[in-house]
């Protein structure tokens, strides 16, 4: 089997449980992991053979399909990956795009991981970065480099489960040090 760029297994694996719709409470009981374990297996790059087996049979996804994972074949794409794909082309940060609409940018992670977007975010989209709502319907070009397209969608999954522990530990450090 040879996979064409490397992939970040955990965040595979949570892309793919948030496209099949499966809820992390009960996906977790049915792996036999608390919530939290199961959580830490995302943010591992590397997950042992008999883990990650275990984990796909549950959802169910072949070892080969998770290494060959297509996000965008026949399924509508999810708006908030092709907002980062978007982003990213522009070279806009997240950052950039939270302030520029007035949100926080914990509320600009919370788009990024909507499958769908809202009228009023998509209006709001429109007004700030030009882009019309048939951008979010699957564009064509997306589907030519599809591999490529998913090795970046892993990594922003990566960034933002990173970017989220570090939030954590900055409210902590923060409650710590008014006390």
């Amino acid at each position: 089997m040879s996979v064409p760029y490397y992939v970040h297994a955990g965040a595979r694996l949570r892309r793919i449980l948030r496209q099949k719709e499966i809820v992390i409470l009960h996906y977790a009981k049915k792996v036999k992991l608390t919530p939290q374990g199961l959580y830490r297996y995302f943010s591992q790059a590397a997950i042992k053979k008999e883990k990650l087996d275990i984990l796909l049979e549950a959802v169910p996804v072949t070892l080969e399909d998770f290494y060959h994972w297509n996000s965008l074949e026949g399924n509508t794409c999810h708006q908030g990956e092709l907002l980062q794909l978007y982003l990213a082309k522009q070279k806009i940060t997240d950052e950039q795009l939270a302030a520029q609409l007035h949100i926080s940018l914990n509320n600009m992670h919370e788009w990024l991981d909507t499958a769908v977007f809202s009228d009023k975010q998509l209006e709001l989209l429109r007004e700030h970065l030009q882009l019309s709502p048939g951008y979010f319907t699957g564009p064509p070009a997306l589907k030519q480099e599809v591999n490529w397209v998913e090795a970046y969608l892993d990594k922003c999954m990566e960034v933002q489960q990173y970017a989220r522990k570090v939030s954590t530990l900055e409210k902590r450090i923060s409650t710590l040090e008014s006390r």
